[in-house]
């Protein structure tokens, strides 16, 4: 490692406190990988040294690394306007990204609430479906109070992303504050724990879920739900029929639906959203991540013409939706958004995903499923969890301080490759227009990485 190297590494231990990151582990057993630049799919260290970008730069990543349309949007933006706010006022990139959004989302959604992240996105979704029933007076509507999720869900960290996506890894610390939402049982959760086949399991889950609306409907404001894939819990994986009873059955009810579509809209499962397999429109959508091809922080809340009109009245009537942030719709980020939309269009992305998901599909078949370290691998799209077993055949998973898959990443990072665990399971997540030379690369050497690490 170079002196320089050297140098940063101490200032980032002495100085910074990493997200999702044990700092022990990190001051006293890790190397850090310093990045200095990127190109295309590759990250550059600060010693010049390459690694292929296998999780999209946490899932956000769509055209690769300082490509020349995106970086042209930004310097011009960046010459005109850089921060003005929407409270109050408004500004052309947001106008004009908002027109391109609505064209691609699915019909019936209208109103775009922009906030700064996934999670404040969702936070955002929360509140306009809350407070949508308490405003519509009643005192029926005055009753749904209450919000519903999946079972492992992960909807972000704000105190209220959490009430709906909690996961006891990561939020167990906080919970005496938080307000329990109600929990039903995804599909996957029959089949991988209780034993069923997926048909058992997808007509089990779609029961439960009924029965429980059946039961509480009349308290219950929304139901939250990660179409296709529960990303942060471990990339689980539900059928498309799931979602579009899940949405039928809120219909039904009178509960309103909310995708978070942060993690796997944009081309992630195969789709420009994942609602699009099932055929649906939520109520509310919420985007993020590769909304603005992961180059700046934007996401958004796109909801209902009839949810944005249950906030109209009189300033007297107090329905106005009081909440935001400083960088919401910020101008720099709009802008490359709207070029990242343009481009996705321009090139057919989603037209050239069935190749790259083929791709990755043979290459996990023959490189990564026979292997003993491996219980099952799970895959939707370009989105792909690695379940690990310490003994062939059966479910055994590592314990925490083995650190297998920290082991494993370690490993695939000195053979050029970024990739990522969540506890047991590998994740990969490469950018939904990587070269397919590079998508066969990446699960090549997380096969080796696997190999030389757990079955040695």
């Amino acid at each position: 490692m170079s002196t320089e190297y050297e140098r940063l590494k101490q200032l980032d231990h002495r100085y910074i406190w990493h997200p999702f990151t044990q700092q022990k582990h990190w001051t006293e057993c890790e190397q850090p990988l310093i990045v200095d630049r990127a190109e295309g799919f590759e990250l550059i260290d600060v010693d010049g040294k390459s690694y292929l970008d296998g999780v999209s730069s946490l899932w956000c990543n769509v055209h690769g690394h300082t490509e020349p349309e995106l970086m042209a949007a930004l310097s011009d933006q960046a010459g005109k306007l850089c921060h003005s706010t929407l409270l109050g006022l408004t500004h052309r990139p947001v106008i004009e990204l908002s027109e391109k959004l609505i064209s691609l989302v699915p019909k019936g959604l209208s109103k775009i609430f922009y906030a700064d992240a996934g999670t404040t996105a969702v936070e955002a979704g929360l509140r306009i479906a809350l407070e949508w029933w308490q405003k519509q007076g009643g005192t029926a509507s005055k009753q749904k109070k209450k919000l519903l999720s999946l079972g492992g869900a992960y909807h972000g960290d704000t105190v209220g992303s959490v009430t709906v996506g909690f996961l006891p890894a990561f939020h167990g610390s906080i919970e005496p504050i938080l307000v329990p939402a109600l929990r039903t049982p995804p599909p996957h959760m029959f089949r991988f724990y209780d034993g069923l086949s997926e048909a058992d399991a997808l007509t089990a889950s779609i029961e439960q879920l009924d029965q429980l609306l059946q039961k509480e409907a009349d308290s219950i404001a929304a139901f939250f739900m990660e179409p296709l894939v529960q990303g942060a819990a471990g990339i689980w994986v539900q059928p498309p029929e799931f979602m579009k009873a899940a949405r039928e059955l809120c219909r039904k009810h009178d509960v309103l639906f909310l995708a978070d579509e942060v993690a796997t809209g944009f081309g992630k499962t195969g789709t420009l959203f994942a609602v699009e397999q099932g055929q649906i429109s939520p109520d509310i959508m919420i985007v993020g991540k590769g909304l603005s091809a992961g180059y700046l922080p934007i996401s958004a809340a796109i909801a209902t013409q009839e949810l944005y009109d249950g906030f109209l009245g009189g300033v007297e009537e107090g329905k106005t939706f009081f909440y935001g942030q400083t960088f919401a719709g910020n101008p720099l980020a709009a802008r490359v958004a709207s070029a990242n939309l343009e481009l996705i269009e321009k090139r057919d992305v989603v037209g050239g995903l069935a190749a790259r998901i083929e791709t990755m599909t043979s290459a996990l078949r023959e490189k990564i499923e026979p292997l003993g370290c491996v219980d099952e691998v799970r895959q939707c799209g370009l989105m792909v969890g690695i379940e690990l077993t310490k003994r062939p055949g059966e479910r055994c998973p590592f314990l925490p301080e083995e650190l297998a898959g920290w082991r494993v990443i370690y490993e695939a990072r000195k053979r050029g490759v970024v990739i990522r665990p969540l506890g047991n399971v590998i994740i990969l997540m490469p950018a939904v227009t990587m070269p397919l030379n590079d998508i066969e690369r990446l699960v090549d050497v997380t096969a080796d990485s696997l190999k030389a690490v757990l079955e040695n």
